[in-house]
This record gives C-alpha cells, structure tokens and sequence, in this order.
C-alpha cells in the first residue's frame, strides 16, 4: 500500500522491498504529493515486478551520464525530459537477488528548484542534498553590498560550489533593495530601539525579492541552508525548530508569511553543524573548511557606532545617569546603545551598570544595576501569525535569539498588538528586537517589541 506523505519537504521516497520468491512485497512505503513518475515511465513500463531499481552514488561534477541495464540486459540512458541533469539509478534483474532478501526500490520525484548560494558550507551542503536526491538545482547569489571585499570573496565562493556540484548559477543584483534594510538598520538606532536586520532581510529580501526571482526563473520551490524544519500538525505547516538546537534559526525566519512556507525547503533541518562539515568535506566541497560568519554582513568588524557614522548619524552628546538621576559620565550620542548593554559604556567605579533606558527626550543615557532590568510583561505590534491566536494563548517565548525560551502568556490588544506576561520575568527586554512565540517546537508567531514593564513603570529621575 503506497500511502500520502504530509510532509511536503521530502522530495524523494523509498520503498522497502522483500524479494518474496521473486514476488515484491510493498512495506511501509510512503510518498510525497506532487510526485511524478514521467521521466522514468518508459522504463517501468515494461514489467515493474522484473527489476529492481537502486540509486547509484551521485557524481557531482560534469554531469556524467549513469548508464543502466534492463532485465534483459539492454542498455539504457535514463534521463528526465525537462533537465540536464542524468538521474542516478541502476536497473538489477531480480533474477539476481536471492529471495528473502530486502532491498529498497527508489523514485526520484524531479523539481526544478532554486537555493540561495551564499558562498558558505551549509547552503552547499543543502544544495547537494537536493541534487543527489534528483533535483533540477539552480543556485542563486545575492549581491546586496557595494564596495565591500567580502562580498567579492563570497561571490567566488559561491562559483566554485556551483562549478564543483555542477548547477547553473545566477547572480541576482539587489544592492538597490538592500538600501531599505540599512535605513531601517541605521532609523532604529536613531529612535532608541535595538533593530535585528537578519530577521527583516529574511522576511523582505531572502524570502521576498529573491523567492520572486528564482519563481520567475521556473522554480517549484525554493531552499537555502538555514538550519530550521517545517513540520505539519492537523493538515497545517508550521516553521519548526532545527534538531540542531544550538544552531537553530528559527528565531530569524519567524517573519516569513505562512501561505510561503509550502514554497520552502530547508534540507539542513534535521542535521546537526558536525554532520554538515562531515558531509561537506566526504564530498570535497571547497568550502568545506570555511568558517561560519558571525556578525552582520553589512558590519563584518562588529562596529556599529563607526557604520552609523559613516551615513551621517553621529548624535548629540549628552549625560549618563544612574536611576536617581546622578551623573555618572558623557555619551557621544545615543545611537548603538541598546537596553541591556553593559561594555562599552564609558563609566567607571565599582557598580556594574547595564542601560536601562534610552531617554531621547532628554538625550540621556539611563544606567541601572542588573535586577533593574527584570520586566514582567511587554507590548509588542505587527504580529505574524501561523495560527488563529483568538483573544490570546500560552506559550514559550524568546525576545533574544540567544536566550532560553520561557513560558509567556500572549494576550491580543486591539490595533494589531500584543501584551505579553512572564511568569517567570524576563531580563533586559529591548524594544526594536523581535518576540518569538512557540508551542513546543512549532513557531506559532512573532511581533516587535516596543515597550516593557521597566520603560512603562515611569521616569527615572
């Protein structure tokens, strides 16, 4: 019995098979939705139950041809009509196999789908992924910055996967978009919040803009590295945790809309970063030894004060005080700080301080010890939602993409907002970040912060 997947993100199935006195006998098989069985049908047109059909190691450069073999020993080029790509199968007579034997008879469903080449190893590894599965694989490569070495760099890095797994690749010019998320970046600061520009990338650019070249191009779906599932629970798909936990990203893909995620594939979901570098490497992929990138693409050096300045945000001086009012020291600008921060505040004595406000009526930098910073609620706008949210649910919640999720209570406000209650409290809750709502793994929604308990409690003096 050959029954419905409803996980849409496979693109392949396997069918267990016992060589029952030379009779096969389906077990456990499953198959995905949108299968097509056209590019192999002149072959098993034959007679199904008079070969077995196994999947040979796929070889990534030039496109070699796979030669196959019918039952009669006649041999056959398999080829997909509407790709370059051979399919790597080999034909047995099941003349050969021994009965009682288990082997796996594979069909490989073919879509031409587009994948976001970045140049580093997980997009490679996902982009292998998807070819040796059979997949028609077109990478795409973003420019976004100009004048930038890096991105030159990142560029032949990209080339030299395409070239070494064989696909076309396509460099798609969107330095122009790319303007709007270093407003928002540089606007944020200038308005006392903490902006997250992968979060709003992701949901205006990666997943928006580059999703519609690569549709425009042909492509049935599209993927990229990022490590995060999309499981479905009662016919609908929810964006899920990576397995992976301490490289899972789907904190930053939360703003993605949810009638786009039948359109997405993320290979790399159920794999952990060890076993990407050990797959990346068993295939030789050039990148298989380059580091990850862990900060901005747009500030690789960490230095947002020096970015901010360079497009003419250099701030007013002003006071640094602690919560009763006391001065304490002289900012540069308020622009960079963000609630929370405890380096780089050019205080010193023997309390440690952490901001806790950025007074812009005041042009005031408000520093506060820890405990100050411990808020019991928070509003947030601009929800995105993956369920019916009603007048509220329970859940787990993160407002950083490095911190623990805590149980949260959501409640829905009028004019598209959120209040938000921890019964746990929560600690230096900063407005511009994101609040990510989950039920076990599944992400049921996300909203900007932009206020907390601490700002909302009044002045500080």
């Amino acid at each position: 019995e050959i029954s419905s997947a409803s996980n849409t993100s496979k693109v392949f199935f396997i069918i267990p098979l016992l060589i029952e006195d030379k009779v096969i006998v389906y077990q456990d098989a499953f198959i995905t939705k949108n299968l097509s069985f056209s590019f192999c049908k002149e072959l098993m047109q034959s007679d199904v139950r008079a070969s077995i059909i196994v999947p040979k190691k796929p070889l990534f450069k030039n496109r070699p041809e796979q030669t196959i073999f019918n039952a009669t020993g006649t041999q056959t080029t398999m080829r997909s009509t509407d790709s370059k790509r051979y399919c790597p199968l080999t034909l047995y007579p099941l003349e050969t196999l021994e009965p009682k034997t288990t082997v796996n008879i594979v069909m490989v469903m073919e879509m031409k789908i587009g994948i976001a080449l970045s140049g580093g190893v997980d997009s490679a590894v996902a982009a292998a992924r998807l070819i040796r599965q059979g997949n028609d694989v077109i990478g795409y490569h973003m420019i976004v910055l100009e004048g930038n070495p890096l991105a030159n760099a990142a560029v032949d890095d990209a080339k030299a996967v395409a070239d070494h797994l064989g696909i076309e690749l396509k460099i798609v010019d969107l330095r122009e978009e790319f303007r709007r998320i270093l407003y928002y970046f540089a606007t944020s600061y200038m308005s006392g919040e903490t902006p997250n520009p992968c979060v709003v990338c992701n949901d205006s650019i990666k997943f928006g803009l580059l999703l519609e070249q690569m549709f425009s191009f042909g492509a049935e779906k599209i993927a990229t590295g990022h490590y995060a599932r999309l499981v479905s629970l009662d016919e609908k798909l929810f964006l899920a945790r990576a397995l992976d936990g301490a490289k899972d990203q789907s904190y930053f893909l939360s703003r993605i809309a949810k009638h786009k995620l039948h359109d997405i594939l993320f290979p790399l979901g159920e794999m952990t970063k060890e076993e990407v570098r050990q797959e990346a490497s068993g295939i030789d992929l050039p990148v298989h030894s380059k580091k990850d990138s862990q900060e901005i693409c747009f500030i690789p050096d960490g230095d947002y004060r020096s970015f901010l300045k360079s497009r003419g945000i250099d701030g007013k001086p002003g006071s640094i005080t602690d919560e009763n009012g006391n001065l304490l020291g002289r900012h540069t600008g308020l622009s960079g700080y963000t609630v929370g921060q405890r380096k780089g505040l050019g205080v010193s004595g023997g309390e440690r301080y952490y901001v806790k406000r950025l007074d812009l009526e005041r042009n005031r930098l408000v520093l506060a010890r820890r405990e100050s910073l411990i808020s019991e609620s928070l509003t947030a706008k601009d929800p995105n939602w993956y369920i019916d949210p009603g007048d509220g649910f329970e859940c787990l919640c993160m407002i950083r993409s490095s911190m623990r999720a805590v149980p949260a209570s959501v409640n829905v406000l009028a004019d598209n907002r959120l209040k938000v209650h921890f019964p746990e409290k929560v600690w230096a809750v900063a407005p511009g970040q994101l609040a990510v709502f989950y039920i076990e793994d599944r992400v049921v929604g996300s909203a900007f912060i932009e206020g907390n308990s601490v700002l909302e409690s009044g002045d500080d003096t």
